[in-house]
């Protein structure tokens, strides 16, 4: 989701580069400015994890080396529409877990600083970034002083972890790298973002409690005896099998899935430019007499998205976060993802192409922008063919 006022939205992807260049321009003058403080700014760069616990007498351990994954075609309306994003989904490099000696994590995007004072590109990436320096933290050269944790602290938290597609996308799936480094020590106590509802209720599924936690969102600096930090699956939207089968292990169990077949209608309600679906009420109307409900899983607890999700037959949803709760859907249930004008984002493709027998479609309609761009396809609003929709629910058999 963007963080704009919804008239702001569509500048949006015009307002992110000038934010990313500012950044990369005012950075050497801030870090010149903390070091004449108190150097709570990185300094130099370690462009990965390796490098960082080499360079500072740590450890590292490849958890999951690289890997090419088979996925199908992706099918929709109309046919052979052309990805907005069609960067390589299929490549995924070597995961690994380090030990960084005195390392610390800085900000509210949770970049991640070895103990001699790089940052950590591999692991604190942001958003519409291609360098170190683009990075938000440097936009603050004055960081509070770090809180001392004595003894192993793993890291959790991530840049976008308070979305729910990241947090389960991203910040579960670490502790799943780690169980596959078995020669790196658990940690006492994980860093982690827990301030909103469903970051506490989905770490208390996964069985990570409050006494086991500090909350980054509390403690935006932090600095350990040693820093475990276990990569993120993958840096971008590419969703690997594994995190499926993971996460569904790890938390299918714990929720009660024994309730009827449903179909389901994702709303995301009526703010603007933020891929509210325009023509709403005749969407709903039509997938009424098809037996649909309307849900709003930003208005429901962790447990009942995940059971919702599990007993769905068919779902109908705009892109959005929180069809991450298709890692949760069942064998021979079937996916309609609803798209602007002119854009297709393959991210819920590849995540539904892990989920065994799940069905995916996706509708979207040609014209739109002449050079569409993920940054300006998460800012537009839907108009869905209904033609198109009913012809692609008898497809899936949702008659």
């Amino acid at each position: 989701m963007v963080r704009l006022p919804p008239r702001l939205r569509p500048l949006f992807p015009y307002l992110k580069p000038a934010y990313v260049q500012a950044t990369r321009m005012v950075a050497p003058t801030t870090q010149r400015l903390s070091r004449a403080r108190d150097g709570q700014l990185p300094t130099g760069v370690a462009a990965t994890l390796e490098e960082a616990a080499r360079s500072t007498g740590g450890t590292f351990v490849v958890a999951r080396e690289a890997e090419v994954l088979d996925r199908p075609p992706i099918v929709g309306r109309p046919p052979d529409f052309p990805l907005t994003d069609p960067s390589n989904g299929q490549a995924f490099d070597r995961v690994g877990v380090a030990e960084l000696p005195n390392g610390r994590v800085l900000g509210p995007h949770h970049a991640v600083i070895s103990g001699r004072g790089d940052l950590v590109q591999d692991v604190s990436w942001y958003f519409g970034t291609r360098r170190p320096r683009e990075h938000p933290l440097f936009l603050a050269p004055f960081p509070g002083a770090p809180l001392h944790v004595a003894g192993r602290l793993g890291v959790l938290a991530t840049r976008g972890d308070g979305n729910y597609y990241h947090f389960l996308a991203d910040v579960l799936p670490r502790v799943g790298v780690l169980q596959q480094a078995p020669s790196i020590e658990m940690p006492e106590q994980w860093y982690v973002s827990a301030k909103t509802r469903f970051q506490v209720e989905l770490l208390e599924l996964a069985g990570i409690g409050a006494a086991q936690r500090i909350d980054a969102s509390e403690h935006p600096h932090v600095q350990a005896d040693v820093l475990v930090v276990a990569a993120p699956p993958a840096m971008s939207e590419k969703n690997p099998h594994w995190v499926t089968g993971y996460l569904r292990e790890l938390l299918l169990p714990k929720v009660d899935t024994s309730g009827p077949p449903r179909r389901l209608y994702v709303t995301r309600g009526p703010s603007a430019n933020n891929r509210t679906v325009r023509n709403e009420d005749e969407v709903i109307a039509l997938l009424t007499e098809r037996g649909f409900e309307a849900v709003d899983p930003g208005q429901m607890s962790v447990r009942d998205q995940i059971a919702a999700f599990a007993a769905a037959t068919t779902v109908v949803a705009p892109h959005g976060a929180a069809l991450a709760n298709l890692h949760f859907a069942s064998p021979g249930s079937s996916v309609i993802e609803l798209f602007p004008q002119g854009t297709l984002l393959p991210d819920f493709w590849r995540l539904a192409s892990g989920v065994p027998g799940l069905t995916y479609r996706y509708i979207s309609a040609w014209g739109g922008p002449k050079r569409p761009t993920r940054a300006g396809a998460i800012v537009r609003d839907i108009d869905v063919d209904l033609d198109a929709l009913r012809a692609t629910l008898n497809e899936v058999g949702a008659h």
